[in-house]
């Protein structure tokens, strides 16, 4: 690898392991008192920015197999609450005498009991989401990609792939814990993999992953060919091993546009555990 690319790497680096304790002293303060908004995600994304009347926020999505947060975008000025099933609401009264609102069933979690063929009402930016919404009603979320604004840069790209894969460094839930992951964005995160299977006896080829230490080309990187870019980085998941992540990215107006990500396996792994 040149020294260029290396140095660039580096900080591509700095930058992950900048986000990954931002988030990780943030979950900390809300244990203690929840937040508002996720806003504080973009604090170490200097790139990234959004309509000044627009908040981003997190709500959390629930199944019967998982709960793991996305991320979305209400006004500023928003204070109705989405409630995407409000036809229940008869059913609920037929049920039980007692009067239940919108805002308490959905709080109760209550909509997961109802017909799988019910379909949630539209959400609109004036709404804002509290606490968990069914897996069925948060595909009626849009995305907020259409809504930031991303440099077509190395470091605008990068810093969009870690907004992105947020999903995986937030708390999870039952089998989301599948997308647990080590990422390496530094010398000490491929030491601490290495170091945390060490005693291991079973499962996987321990030289192998020993050989990815002295690596150059371990740390993230992203390459920008016109309009269209591959960012890459490496990171260990006890469902997987090590792997190399490649995330086709394609600049799309002031925003970009992801591809299918595609996972390489470097140095396959199993825990052994299985539900």
């Amino acid at each position: 690898m040149k020294n260029k690319d290396k140095h660039i790497s580096a900080i591509l680096g700095e930058i992950g392991c900048k986000f990954r304790r931002n988030i990780e002293t943030q979950i900390e303060k809300r244990k203690q008192h929840k937040g508002d908004d996720a806003e504080w995600l973009l604090d170490p994304l200097d790139e990234l920015s959004h309509p000044v009347d627009y908040v981003l926020d997190a709500y959390l999505v629930s199944s019967r197999w998982d709960s793991h947060y996305k991320l979305y975008f209400h006004l500023s000025n928003a204070k109705d609450i989405y409630i995407p099933y409000d036809e229940t609401l008869s059913w609920l009264d037929e049920q039980d005498n007692t009067k239940i609102d919108g805002y308490t069933a959905h709080m109760l979690g209550l909509e997961q009991f109802f017909l799988d063929d019910l379909k949630p009402k539209p959400f609109d930016k004036s709404m804002m989401i509290k606490g968990a919404l069914d897996y069925r009603a948060a595909h009626m979320i849009p995305e907020i990609w259409d809504e930031l604004v991303v440099p077509f840069t190395t470091f605008g790209i990068w810093q969009a792939v870690l907004l992105h894969q947020t999903i995986t460094l937030l708390p999870k839930g039952w089998h989301a814990n599948y997308m647990k992951s080590i990422y390496v964005y530094s010398l000490e995160d491929m030491q601490k993999i290495i170091k945390q299977h060490k005693r291991e006896s079973f499962g996987f080829d321990h030289e192998k992953l020993a050989s990815y230490l002295n690596r150059d080309d371990i740390m993230p990187s992203v390459k920008i060919d016109g309009d269209k870019a591959i960012a890459a980085y490496y990171y260990w998941n006890n469902w997987s091993g090590f792997c190399r992540r490649i995330i086709p990215v394609e600049k799309h107006r002031n925003t970009i546009k992801f591809g299918e990500f595609e996972r390489e396996k470097l140095v396959e792994y199993d825990c052994g555990i299985r539900y």
